[in-house]
C-alpha cells in the first residue's frame, strides 16, 4: 500500500489505466486533480477543467485544443452506455450516424486527463461491461475513441469502507493496475491546506492533526450509520468552516456542533478541547444556554 500522495511522482505512462482503490475521503480526487495540473504545467500546457466550461467555450476548444491539457472527472454511476454516442438520422433516411457529446468530443482530441472516479459504485452490469472496451481501446460506443494522448485513471471505495462499493468483474481487473492507496501524512496535508486555502482555514486543526497523527483518518466500524467520521476531507471542510465561523464570533455550542458534525463526537469532543484551549475566550459570544448555567 503507497500513499495517494506518491502517484505526484509516477510518470504519465504508468499512472494511466490505473485503478487507486482506498477509502472515501482520503484525497484520491485532489490528488489526481494535482497531478494533471502539475503535468500540464511541466509539458508548457494551459490546463482546463472541462467541468468549468460553458458550452461556447468547450466548442471552441473542441475544434482547436493545441497548447491545452484538459481535465475530466465523471462519477462512473452517471456514465451509461446511451449517454455516448446519440443516433442521428441521415438525409438518405435509411442510414444513421452517432453524435458525440462536446466534451467527450474534446477527449477524443485532445491531451489531458480522464478521470472516473466511483467506480467500485457502478450497479448495471451493462455499464460495467462498458468499462472494458473503454479502458482496454479507449472506445466506447459506435463512433467514440479517446484520443491516445488522454490519461485514463479510474478511482473507487473500499466495500469494508463504504456500502455504496462492491467488487470489481475479474475482466475489468485485468485491464487495471490496481493501486491501494492509503491518506496522505498530516505534514501532507498541511502543506495541501496551506497551498489550497491560504490564510482562509484554522490552523490549530494542523496543530491537533501532528500532536495525533491517528486522528487523521479513521474510518467508521460499520458502513451505514448517522455519525461523522474523520478523514482528509472533512478536517478540510472543518478548519475552513472553523476559519469562517471565527469571523462571526460564533457560539461555543454552534462550534462544538460544526465540530462533532464533520468528524464525530468521539473525536470530535478531543480536538474541541485543545482548540477551546488554545483560542482566546473573547473569540466566542456564550450561547445564552451557556450563561444560564454559570
Amino acid at each position: 500500500m503507497v500513499r495517494i500522495t506518491q502517484i505526484l511522482s509516477l510518470p504519465p505512462e504508468t499512472l494511466n489505466r490505473i485503478l487507486l482503490l482506498g477509502g472515501p475521503g482520503i484525497g484520491k480526487t485532489e490528488i489526481t486533480e494535482q497531478y494533471a495540473r502539475e503535468l500540464a504545467r511541466k509539458e508548457g500546457r494551459t490546463f482546463v477543467d472541462l467541468d468549468l466550461l460553458d458550452d461556447t467555450a468547450a466548442r471552441r476548444l473542441a475544434e482547436d485544443c493545441e497548447g491545452h491539457f484538459v481535465y475530466l472527472r465523471v462519477a462512473a454511476p452517471h456514465i451509461f452506455p446511451e449517454d455516448v454516442s446519440i443516433p442521428k438520422p441521415i438525409a438518405s433516411g435509411d442510414v444513421i450516424d452517432f453524435l458525440t457529446p462536446v466534451r467527450l468530443k474534446i477527449l477524443s482530441r485532445c491531451r489531458g486527463l480522464f478521470f472516473i472516479d466511483e467506480m467500485t459504485n457502478v450497479k448495471r452490469a451493462d455499464q460495467r461491461v462498458f468499462f472494458y472496451s473503454l479502458v482496454q481501446e479507449g472506445k466506447a460506443g459506435w463512433s467514440w475513441r479517446l484520443s491516445p494522448d488522454v490519461i485514463v485513471v479510474l478511482a473507487g471505495n473500499l466495500p469494508s469502507m463504504s456500502v455504496d462499493a462492491e467488487p470489481l468483474p475479474a475482466p475489468l481487473l485485468n485491464r487495471l493496475t490496481v493501486f491501494n492507496v492509503e491518506p496522505p501524512t498530516v505534514d501532507e496535508w498541511c502543506a495541501y491546506m496551506e497551498r489550497k486555502h491560504g490564510d482562509a482555514w484554522e490552523r490549530a486543526v494542523c496543530e491537533f492533526l501532528k500532536e495525533g497523527p491517528s486522528f487523521l483518518f479513521e474510518p467508521p466500524k460499520e458502513p451505514e450509520g448517522l455519525e461523522a467520521y474523520p478523514t482528509p476531507r472533512s478536517w478540510t471542510r472543518l478548519a475552513v468552516q472553523l476559519h469562517i465561523l471565527g469571523g462571526i464570533k460564533a457560539d461555543e455550542d454552534l462550534v462544538a456542533e460544526v465540530v462533532y458534525g464533520n468528524v464525530g463526537r468521539s473525536t470530535g469532543s478531543k480536538f474541541l478541547n485543545f482548540y477551546l484551549s488554545r483560542v482566546p475566550k473573547e473569540f466566542f459570544r456564550k450561547a445564552s444556554r451557556a450563561v444560564e448555567n454559570v
